[in-house]
């Protein structure tokens, strides 16, 4: 008898102890929220819980459930942005469940993780979808903004680390600490001021970069990178625009994609009646012109960083480098990636972690942009006011000819021999030449 009572006892400790350990979640709150990077809803719990999710057509849904969870029911809410529509209750597959029904205008990449905060537990659903840029195209003269805008793009970010040092160094770290010491250097000066792709530790996919950067009305697209190999011999800095494969090949989709022309095209100030029987030529024209020129202005300013990052680090690549990087595929914002160095040199991933290093990139990199700016404003811009002779000085360097540099700023011989009143075409090293503007 005293044997049959201890069981009966150990039961009903197991049992308790099984209750309490798979008590239920409570469902506290359900939060919506937009940025430039996207859209994401963050479920607060009680406690931490497993779940499941799904997506459905027709309409575009995407279903969350949530084990052993209670609270919100009948919950019925508005989204917040163009992408969520609606959140709401549905039925789950079991009672001991919460399912919950995010309404969306479309079906995009999205990723659920857990979060821990301070405040609780938190289920996140965020999507990789920025916040639509209008396509509406505009007549008119847009006036622009005074300054000067230049987009950072830290590499990676979120559950994409880039490269791991041999310490432990996560790249998106290190981009984005050089980022926002580079932001703070632009907005410090008069007529320039710089934004952030990203201002923390989370992903967007590269091929959005480009759409925030001219959501926020850029004049220059900069990614900082950290670069790596699978030894540690290698190290120094690079600077890369993209090749003209690439190039050619989103010129080629751009052409393509109606909706993509009239968001570029409304930026350049340009009507399209859509009746036009020369539309299509109209379109090619506009659109190759503004190609040529940002690939140009691209390799100008990469040559300045260049020119800047070698007196303070080594340089892996002496020129510029080309690649397929969707980053840089911008067609009417000038960009460039800067690789700062290589994070899988032991070495270099002692500086990278170093502040006063990374100010060192950053202030290199500001100089070159400032005087990039200098010699190039943007038309419209407070610097482009403030350059009132329209004139620039160029010193002549060892090698280079008249073709060379009229080339380089876009004008003919003939206007840089007037403007200096040469009678030959021989240049000597260290001479000083006025380019006159245009």
């Amino acid at each position: 008898m005293l044997n049959r009572l201890n069981l009966w006892f150990c039961v009903i400790l197991l049992s308790i102890s099984l209750f309490s350990f798979s008590a239920v979640a409570d469902v506290k709150d359900v939060k919506v929220e937009s940025s430039a990077s996207g859209s994401q809803v963050l479920f607060k719990l009680s406690k931490k819980s497993k779940y499941s999710h799904f997506t459905l057509k027709n309409p575009n849904r995407v279903v969350l459930d949530i084990k052993g969870a209670t609270g919100t029911l009948n919950y019925r809410a508005k989204g917040s942005g163009e992408l969520i529509k609606r959140i709401r209750n549905s039925t789950p597959k079991t009672k001991q469940d919460s399912r919950f029904v995010l309404e969306v205008a479309k079906l995009v990449d999205y990723e659920i993780t857990h979060l821990s905060r301070p405040d609780g537990s938190y289920i996140q659903v965020k999507f990789d979808d920025p916040q639509p840029i209008s396509a509406m195209i505009t007549s008119g003269q847009t006036e622009r903004d005074d300054d000067i805008i230049i987009a950072i793009d830290a590499g990676h970010g979120g559950r994409d680390p880039g490269s791991i040092g041999p310490q432990g160094t996560y790249e998106k770290n290190i981009t984005l600490a050089i980022a926002k010491k580079l932001q703070k250097r632009f907005n410090a000066e008069p007529g320039l001021r710089a934004v952030l792709t990203r201002d923390a530790d989370y992903y967007i996919s590269p091929s959005k970069r480009p759409l925030i950067a001219r959501k926020k009305k850029a004049d220059l697209l900069i990614s900082i990178h950290a670069d790596a190999f699978h030894t540690p011999q290698p190290r120094g800095a690079s600077v890369w625009t993209i090749n003209n494969g690439r190039a050619q090949t989103e010129f080629a989709r751009l052409l393509e994609n109606k909706s993509r022309q009239s968001e570029l095209l409304a930026g350049a100030n340009t009507v399209i009646a859509e009746s036009e029987d020369d539309n299509a030529s109209f379109v090619r024209t506009i659109l190759d012109m503004t190609k040529d020129a940002t690939r140009k202005s691209s390799y100008d300013a990469s040559d300045y960083i260049i020119s800047e990052l070698k007196k303070v680090t080594k340089m892996h690549k002496k020129e510029r480098q080309y690649a397929s990087l969707a980053v840089l595929t911008a067609q009417d914002i000038p960009s460039i990636l800067v690789e700062v160095g290589f994070i899988s040199n032991p070495t270099e991933e002692k500086n990278l972690n170093w502040s006063k290093y990374r100010q060192r990139l950053a202030d290199s990199i500001f100089t070159a942009v400032s005087k990039y700016f200098k010699v190039y404003p943007p038309d419209g811009s407070l610097w482009a006011r403030l350059n009132k002779t329209g004139d620039i000085k160029h010193v002549v360097k060892a090698g280079e000819s008249l073709y060379k540099i009229a080339k380089r700023y876009d004008i003919s011989i003939a206007q840089i021999k007037q403007a200096n009143n040469l009678k030959r075409d021989s240049l000597k090293p260290n001479q000083t030449l006025l380019i006159p503007k245009g």
